[in-house]
């Protein structure tokens, strides 16, 4: 393994470390194998980066995303699924039911960084990709339904960055599901608040009452709400620590919220002997 701890910024080391620390415990909620190699590779003490209360809320966000991906995937068995802004993320080994297609997709520094730690196979991919881009969809297969994952990705966004985004995914993909985590503004934490552009904290869409809110945002009337959990919820069954640290943290209203889409049945056909047209349903396509 070639990864330098130099070479990882902590957006991506913190959550890493904390899925190494959390998978070492007897009753780990979250098991990530991959995430214990690096950091046991790196040789770094975790104490500094794994605080207690973040601890609970990404763990806590973690098995709430991995929940509603196992669902996800369970309706669609033979999904393209794809982890927008991945990082070091070993979502797939733990959701994979052996017919997924799977997608990490990130910018191109953190898929050379991803490279390094981890090999495509048959059904793993990687892709460099900035969902800023309105030709981003392009990276990726359109013949089957997909899932997209968006951890930590909605929260702060505009609206016009974010109808943006609805529109890219219900245009290219013909049946979808989006799966995302949101937050109410006084439930964000105060430094990133303080951190943050005014203007555009004014203009996030992630702080709302209900992911209802997102299904009204677009414009094509496609995406719908299909329901959400709140962390509050999770930390229940975590026990009175977890629901401490998500008072201590702010986050007992963020919650993981599911939405899906399909385009009108009167879309074109797709010409003879496309993609589209010769995939059998019985068995699964790879893609280089």
């Amino acid at each position: 393994m070639d990864l330098q701890l130099e070479d990882i910024n902590e957006s991506i080391l913190i959550p890493l470390v904390i899925r190494a620390n959390e998978t070492k415990r007897q009753k780990a909620r979250v098991r990530d194998r991959k995430a214990l190699d690096i950091v046991e590779s790196l040789d770094i003490d975790t104490k500094k980066l794994d605080r207690a209360v973040l601890h609970e809320y990404l763990i806590t966000r973690t098995v709430l995303f991995d929940r509603a991906v196992k669902e996800a995937i369970g309706r669609e068995p033979q999904a393209l699924c794809m982890n927008l802004r991945c990082g070091l993320d070993d979502r797939y080994v733990r959701v994979d039911n052996g017919w997924i297609q799977w997608f990490n997709l990130d910018s191109p520094e953190v898929i050379e960084l991803r490279k390094k730690a981890f090999h495509e196979t048959k059904r793993e991919k990687m892709r460099e990709c900035d969902i800023l881009d309105p030709n981003w969809t392009d990276c990726v297969p359109k013949d089957l339904p997909v899932i997209i994952i968006a951890e930590d990705l909605l929260l702060h966004d505009s609206r016009e960055h974010l109808k943006a985004f609805l529109e890219q995914i219900t245009a290219a993909f013909r049946k979808g599901v989006l799966i995302a985590d949101l937050a109410r503004r006084k439930n964000t934490p105060k430094e990133q608040q303080e951190n943050a552009d005014p203007s555009a904290v004014k203009k996030a869409w992630g702080f709302v009452n209900s992911g209802k809110d997102l299904a009204l945002l677009d414009e094509s009337n496609l995406m719908s709400f299909v329901k959400e959990t709140t962390f509050s919820e999770q930390m229940k069954k975590n026990g009175l620590k977890s629901r401490i640290c998500g008072i201590l943290s702010g986050s007992l209203q963020n919650r993981v919220s599911v939405f899906e889409w399909k385009q009108p049945a009167s879309r074109p056909e797709a010409e003879p002997g496309s993609t589209e047209e010769s995939t059998n349903e019985s068995t699964t396509p790879t893609y280089d």
